[in-house]
């Protein structure tokens, strides 16, 4: 009989949350880190009513970049291309007030291909 051993901590600290789970079966981690779609997001904590995704890769590097936000409970509440526009000015301006999003935390994904990454965002 195959048991796996899940562990999950849940760490909770003013204003943040973090969660890491582990899994017996899983490959272990050889320290390489795939490269992706690199960006920053501004401001954030988010306290106005817009914040930028700020880009640090070029259209060359992903023509058909794109990029979500969910909640915590991983439901997608939004996601839209990367505009021509947005790779020329180097960032793109999420208003957060049009997505009606509610104070708490979210988790932005920039998508590259078959590659992605993942920045919490905490809307106050």
């Amino acid at each position: 009989m195959d048991k796996k051993l899940l562990v999950c901590i849940l760490l909770f600290s003013i204003g943040s949350f973090s969660a890491l789970s582990l899994s017996a079966n899983s490959a272990p981690y050889d320290g390489v880190v795939e490269p992706g779609p690199g960006f920053t997001l501004h401001p954030n904590p988010v306290s106005g009513t817009w914040f930028h995704i700020n880009l640090a890769f070029s259209e060359s590097d992903y023509p058909n970049a794109r990029f979500s936000i969910s909640n915590v409970l991983g439901e997608v509440i939004y996601t839209a291309p990367i505009k021509k526009t947005e790779f020329a000015g180097a960032k793109v301006r999420v208003d957060v007030a049009d997505l009606k999003l509610d104070k708490g935390v979210y988790f932005v994904q920039v998508f590259g291909g078959d590659k992605s990454r993942i920045l919490r965002l905490v809307v106050r």
